[in-house]
Order: C-alpha cells, then sequence, then structure tokens
C-alpha cells in the first residue's frame, strides 16, 4: 500500500470514528421521558378501558398502545381494589372494572401514598395490553406501568 492510498483510508476511518462519537454523546444526553409530566392521550374509567379491551382487543391496542419510541399515556379513573407488591417489590394497585375478576393492574413508578382499598383515584401510565385465558373462561386484566397517581 503506498501513501496516496494510506491517507484516505485513515481520513475515513478519522471521520467514521468521530461520527460515532457524535451519535454516541447525543445517545447519552438524550432527554428521558417523563411519564408524570406526559399529556396524556386518553382520560377514562377503568370500566371503559377495560371494557374496550375485551369487545374489541385490536382497536383499543391502537388507541391505547404506543410503542417503545411512541409511549402512549393514559389516564384511568376508578375504585381501588386491592394494593399489592410484586415479585420486584413494585406496588401494585388494582382498580376494579364492571366485570367481576377482571382489573386494571398499574405498576406503581411513583410511591402510592397512604392509598387504600376503597378510595376513588386517578392514575397516570403506559398501557401494555391485555392479558386474558379463554379457555379458562377468567376475565382478563389490563396491565399498566410506570404508573403515578395524578394530583
Amino acid at each position: 500500500m503506498t501513501g496516496k492510498t494510506k491517507k484516505p483510508i485513515l481520513v475515513g476511518i478519522l471521520g467514521l470514528a468521530l461520527i460515532a462519537a457524535f451519535i454516541g454523546y447525543k445517545m447519552y444526553n438524550k432527554k428521558h421521558f417523563s411519564v408524570e409530566a406526559a399529556t396524556p392521550a386518553a382520560s377514562l374509567s377503568a370500566a371503559e378501558l377495560h371494557n374496550t379491551f375485551a369487545t374489541d382487543s385490536a382497536t383499543a391496542q391502537s388507541k391505547f398502545i404506543g410503542d417503545e419510541t411512541n409511549h402512549k399515556v393514559i389516564e384511568v379513573s376508578g375504585e381501588v381494589s386491592a394494593i399489592n407488591t410484586d415479585q420486584q417489590q413494585h406496588t401494585v394497585i388494582k382498580l376494579k372494572t364492571a366485570t367481576d375478576g377482571a382489573f386494571i393492574n398499574c405498576e406503581m413508578e411513583g410511591s402510592a401514598g397512604s392509598i387504600k382499598a376503597g378510595d376513588h383515584i386517578v392514575i397516570k401510565g403506559i398501557c401494555n395490553g391485555y392479558l386474558f385465558e379463554a379457555d379458562l373462561g377468567i376475565p382478563g386484566d389490563v396491565n399498566m406501568n410506570r404508573c403515578f397517581i395524578k394530583k
């Protein structure tokens, strides 16, 4: 290899390294998505949310579920049925729906505070979808994560 061919190759490698460094810097300093500060795409009751998924899951998914880069934050109001802790030690608030045995499961990112069963609250979070077992006749639950209690 002669000196004439080495120089363009080195300049190309240096250019690619600078581009990679710039992209890495931008990704590292990317603004964090805040569910708490986001404007909700929809605001509805727990019964309405569950009924939408139970009757037309495809429409509900397009309305309430985003993708990895475009999160759809929704606001759900309802009566607290129970407050539990999952295996990862996250607080999960279950909101009652119009269907017996079906709940809106809200995995909290923020504090649940002094919320107790029977309280009416409004929760803002990201909807993950609807889980049900049709073969066993078990009503499905709608799952949400990164939830905050609206103040």
